[in-house]
């Protein structure tokens, strides 16, 4: 499969996600704001204070119902008329007649029968145990008086469901207790296991060995009954002076369903929380990820309009003032960039194409005459003209071909401290070493302390080397070209170096024009095509990437007049 037909799948993907509403991002984004929730709603679930607390309510109600049992079964059910006097030599021995401590059947029954019928729960009375053993309970069961199972005075009416829908058979009826049973042992798991533990006898031990001047009297437990259920059982004693004649003890369900019931108050606020969630969720959707998306596919769009020769839009998310915006800003710039180098490029091939095509030209027009002309003289002035417009092509290419890779290696080549003054210094000594007759002289001053900036030294060397050639190529005969460092003289730290000549100077309206690519003007009488114009462009191009700028100005005369060429350029200092 070649490439295009590998990225045109992944456009259409691309484009069928920018027609679906919800895209990974906005899952991401609403799963984000949901898990914090859910831990929330489940830790509420099986929080222990807030369960506690229930519990606790509870067993203070049962509690005060527990008191008053006690207090009224004391009054009513102990006869101590009706006592059972101990052996004869043990009373004579303390002079009185000692009776064990019992409850009257009777009277604990009429309690029950006249009275408290508005308490829902169950309510035992236990006999107080005649031993010295410790524990003093060991069956709760052989203690027992009375069992009574207390309601309120209410017919509750509830409909039942269908048998079919009812029974145990059905899967969903099983589907719904597993998980019931499931959750109740996951967020109650360690409360039911302590509850577990406790047993009647147990309380009865703990109620038996309570203080009487306890402010809370008896013993409390949640624990389970002999159905399984989860009760709180309130156990008191029932006392006379300091005498103990039996033991209450009021226990009430529905513990589960009082927690349960207070997990599903939270509900509507979770369900509350979870729409504020899911709303903040499309909102952030439609800030973050519908923007990023908007990007995505404009980004795709550039990339086959540049394959098309197009040109497309990147949305402005700048007035945002944000990521978003600065990453639509960052996608723009690199955008204009882009095309910019497109541009750029595309105008190089055709100025290159142009300047070829001359010498090009000329060469063909030069080899057609030499085949008709017939003496020497001519024949040697085209096979002349020919060599030129050979050297000038030469030249050319290889101008063009340092101009075309000079990006590249400028982003390639690293950065270092270079000493300017010592740069100038050895370009300058080269001119001089190598000097001809006639030819402009290079003068500079080597003298002063080191000037630093971080750059390329080739690169830098490559432009100084341009501006001075380019003043040589305009200085008359014997001339001077003349290079100047000007240290940073403030905290601005901008380095300055001046090439100037005795030339002709440049027209007021080229001093812009001069830095174009092929451009060439000279005065009449400078020899044809010994520069290709690419030299001040490769200039300017090395002095951008190094943050400094580059111009060129003309000297002037007292009375105005040109009398020469100057450059200037600048460039940040270390």
């Amino acid at each position: 499969m070649s490439e295009g037909a590998a990225k045109r799948p992944r456009r259409a993907i691309r484009r069928l996600r920018a027609n679906v509403a919800v895209s990974r991002l906005t899952l991401t984004i609403v799963l984000a704001n949901l898990i914090g929730l859910v831990i929330l709603l489940v830790g509420s679930f099986g929080v222990t204070q807030y369960r506690d607390g229930l519990v606790q309510a509870k067993l203070e109600g049962v509690r005060a119902q527990a008191q008053l049992f006690a207090d009224v079964l004391a009054q009513v059910a102990i006869n101590e008329s009706d006592c059972e006097p101990v052996a004869a030599e043990e009373a004579s021995s303390i002079g009185a007649t000692v009776c064990g401590l019992s409850l009257s059947q009777r009277d604990v029954n009429s309690v029950f029968n006249r009275v408290w019928d508005s308490f829902e729960g169950r309510v035992r009375i236990f006999a107080a145990p005649q031993t010295d053993e410790v524990p003093p309970v060991k069956d709760a069961s052989a203690l027992l008086i009375d069992d009574v199972m207390l309601r309120a005075d209410e017919i509750v009416v509830e409909e039942l469901a269908p048998v079919e829908e009812a029974t145990a058979d059905n899967a969903l009826w099983r589907v719904a207790r597993s998980a019931e049973s499931f959750l109740r042992r996951f967020m109650t798991g360690g409360f039911r296991r302590s509850a577990g533990l406790r047993t009647i006898e147990a309380e009865l031990n703990e109620a038996l060995a309570a203080s009487p001047f306890a402010e809370d009297r008896g013993a409390t437990s949640v624990r389970f009954n002999e159905d399984g259920e989860l009760v709180a059982s309130v156990s008191v004693p029932i006392r006379r002076v300091q005498a103990i004649y039996g033991v209450v003890t009021a226990e009430i369900g529905g513990i589960e369903d009082l927690v349960s019931d207070a997990r599903l108050a939270i509900l509507p606020f979770f369900g509350l929380a979870c729409a504020a969630a899911l709303l903040t969720s499309l909102l952030l959707t439609a800030a973050i990820a519908q923007p990023i998306r908007q990007l995505a596919i404009a980004a795709d769009k550039v990339r086959e309009g540049i394959a098309a020769a197009g040109r497309a839009r990147i949305p402005d998310f700048t007035s945002r003032g944000d990521e978003i915006g600065e990453l639509s800003a960052s996608l723009r710039s690199m955008t204009q960039a882009i095309y910019a180098r497109i541009e750029a490029i595309e105008s190089f091939a055709a100025d290159v194409a142009h300047e070829l095509k001359n010498p090009l030209t000329s060469i063909r027009s030069a080899t057609e005459t030499l085949d008709i002309a017939t003496k020497p003289e001519a024949r040697e002035k085209l096979m002349g003209v020919i060599k030129k417009d050979v050297a000038r092509m030469d030249r050319l290419i290889t101008d063009i071909s340092n101009a075309s890779r000079l990006d590249a290696e400028l982003a390639r080549q690293a950065r270092e401290a270079v000493d300017l003054r010592k740069l100038l210094t050895d370009i300058v000594e080269l001119y001089r070493v190598t000097a001809k007759p006639n030819e402009a002289r290079v003068a500079f001053d080597p003298s002063g302390a080191p000037v630093y900036l971080f750059g390329n030294a080739t690169a830098l060397g490559q432009v100084f080397r341009n501006l001075i050639d380019n003043a040589r190529s305009f200085s008359p005969p014997g001339g001077e070209v003349r290079v100047f460092l000007i240290p940073p003289p403030d905290r601005d730290r901008v380095i300055q170096v001046i090439v100037e000549d005795d030339g002709p100077g440049i027209p007021p309206d080229a001093l812009e024009k001069v830095f174009s690519r092929f451009y060439t003007k000279r005065p009449q009488g400078s020899a044809f095509g010994n520069n290709s114009g690419l030299g001040l462009a490769i200039s300017r191009q090395i002095v951008v990437s190094h943050d400094g700028v580059v111009w060129a100005e003309n000297r002037a005369d007292e009375k105005g007049d040109r009398k020469g060429a100057r450059f200037v350029v600048e460039l940040p200092g270390a």
